[in-house]
């Protein structure tokens, strides 16, 4: 009975040896997997920031290279780029004082007592309708009929006008330009090739590559100066136009004013 009943425990203990041995190996192979996709993940990752860090590296060797193959239009096309750029900021800063509200400018001329209070409540209104409609109630406030208060508002308009032009014509003419400066690269470039090709033959085409790098660099550099400056001229143009319209408007209201307090006198 001891003897059997001994055995019937060593095989119960084998047992439970198996499931232990077999659960303690399914964890150190579940471990061992994990360990060993993570090091493939890391080395997988340091890989990847190799091959960006090295692809970046000769992104900027190979746009170096397609600046120095430029030539001397490349370098002039630079020039016009900083010069267009710096007169767009300039006409941007100055059109966006320029514009004002001329409609509440003329209720309060409508509101004031006198002309010296109409004077007053638009003295420091902004924009160029502020600063015409301030020197047409001056100069009605000095006596002037309503003819000739129209002639010194003419001039000023003219004046005004003047300065809302000023540069645009040479924003104008680098969207002509430009691509035209482009396009004289280009042709030295392409001449530079053909020359090549009547030396060498087409033995080895990477000695070509200079002159048409130099030519369509150029192309690329002329379009992409005048793309901006042909946007830049139409908005200007607008905003021009829009101040021009809203200051007759306003001048119109304030002339019809003006005539009919003299017709009371």
């Amino acid at each position: 009975m001891h003897i059997v009943r001994l055995k019937r425990e060593l095989i119960s203990m084998e047992k439970h040896m198996q499931v232990i041995l077999k659960m303690k190996s399914n964890h150190i192979r579940n471990v061992a997997a994990f360990l060993l996709a993570f090091t493939f993940l890391g080395v997988v990752g340091a890989v990847a920031q190799e091959a960006a860090a090295g692809a970046s590296k000769q992104a900027e060797a190979n746009y170096w290279d397609m600046i120095k193959h430029g030539g001397p239009t490349l370098v002039v096309l630079l020039l016009c780029s900083v010069f267009t750029m710096t007169l767009i900021i300039e006409r941007f800063m100055f059109y966006r004082k320029a514009t004002a509200n001329t409609a509440a400018m003329i209720e309060k001329i409508k509101q004031a007592g006198t002309l010296s209070d109409a004077l007053t409540s638009i003295e420091t209104e902004p924009g160029i309708s502020g600063r015409v409609l301030r020197v047409a109630l001056t100069a009605a406030r000095d006596g002037y009929p309503a003819e000739q208060v129209e002639q010194l508002v003419q001039g000023e308009v003219t004046k005004e006008l003047i300065g809302m032009e000023r540069w645009l014509p040479q924003i104008d003419s680098m969207v002509t330009m430009c691509p035209l400066i482009g396009l004289l690269g280009t042709t030295l470039g392409m001449i530079r090739s053909f020359s090549i090709v009547s030396k060498i033959g087409m033995s080895d085409p990477t000695k070509l590559a200079g002159g048409i790098s130099e030519a369509l660099v150029n192309t690329a550099a002329g379009l992409a100066v005048a793309i901006p400056a042909l946007f830049a001229f139409n908005f200007f143009t607008g905003r021009k136009e829009a101040i021009l319209m809203d200051m007759e408007k306003g001048l119109s209201e304030l002339m019809v004013i003006l005539k009919s307090s003299e017709s009371q006198e």
